[in-house]
């Protein structure tokens, strides 16, 4: 490299691109044990900012993920979510979406307006046997262990939407700026399908309080093998004052670290 040539300088306009865009339009590899239970409605609706509102059932999804996309090393990836609806529009609405590498938690969240958040991920399996757990700041928030029982039918090929709300907190403490209600939409196509005998476990903790979720009934537990293409777009502008109340779910209130609250699990 030439030492006249500063890194930190302009780019000309052929290298100004978007990686994470780049990145999501091409199949992204995707190995993931996903469990999906019922809680209680009112739980739902306390969690989901408006325009969103619940759908029929109360139902959440929660997936961890070995993720391989081309030119990165594969990361651990975690979405944790209520189903909801935007007028006809059905989909999830992550609460809680934890990875483990930086470059995937920044890449999601400025572009798409993804809740990440950077966490210690695993997802192993060994023949049968199946064990997924999520931790963060010391405390152990989500764990998934079971049995695979045998194949299923793959679904076939489908398009699954995700709602983000795209903001960022004003530089000057009052408010968030610029909020967006935003699709993304997930064009799937399943490789294997298996059905997992398991548990579930939520963790508590100050800062990610999954196990308010509370867990009613176990709809299913399984292992899956895909490739994903992921395109977002903007909804519609939404009112700051819709989302003012619900400004936590994605920034951490370091605060609550300090209050006192669960021990953090030893992991």
């Amino acid at each position: 490299m030439s030492p006249n040539v500063i890194r930190y300088g302009p780019r000309p306009p052929e290298t100004q691109v978007d990686h994470e865009i780049d990145a999501t339009k091409a199949p992204i590899a995707t190995e993931a044990v996903t469990v999906t239970y019922l809680t209680d409605p009112e739980i739902v609706a306390a969690v989901l900012p408006k325009p969103l509102e619940p759908t029929a059932e109360p139902v959440v999804r929660v997936q961890l993920q070995r993720v391989a996309i081309e030119g990165r090393p594969p990361f651990g990836s975690a979405v944790f979510s209520v189903t909801a609806r935007h007028g006809e529009r059905h989909g999830d609405y992550p609460l809680f979406m934890p990875q483990s590498t930086e470059q995937s938690v920044t890449g999601g969240r400025e572009t798409f307006g993804e809740p990440k958040k950077l966490a210690h991920i695993e997802v192993e399996r060994d023949g049968d046997r199946v064990a997924a757990t999520v931790d963060r700041l010391g405390y152990r928030l989500i764990r998934v262990n079971g049995q695979v029982t045998g194949s299923a039918a793959p679904p076939p090929d489908q398009v699954n939407t995700e709602f983000y709300f795209k903001f960022l907190r004003a530089p000057d403490g009052n408010g968030i700026t610029d909020p967006h209600l935003v699709y993304g939409e997930y064009h799937r196509h399943y490789e294997l399908l298996e059905d997992i005998d398991g548990t579930l476990e939520l963790g508590d903790s100050p800062l990610d309080p999954v196990a308010d979720i509370v867990i009613r009934q176990i709809r299913s537990i399984t292992w899956c093998r895909r490739r994903t293409v992921q395109v977002g777009r903007i909804a519609e502008r939404v009112p700051q004052e819709w989302l003012l109340p619900y400004v936590h779910q994605r920034y951490d209130d370091v605060a609550l670290l300090a209050a006192p609250g669960p021990e953090p699990a030893r992991v």
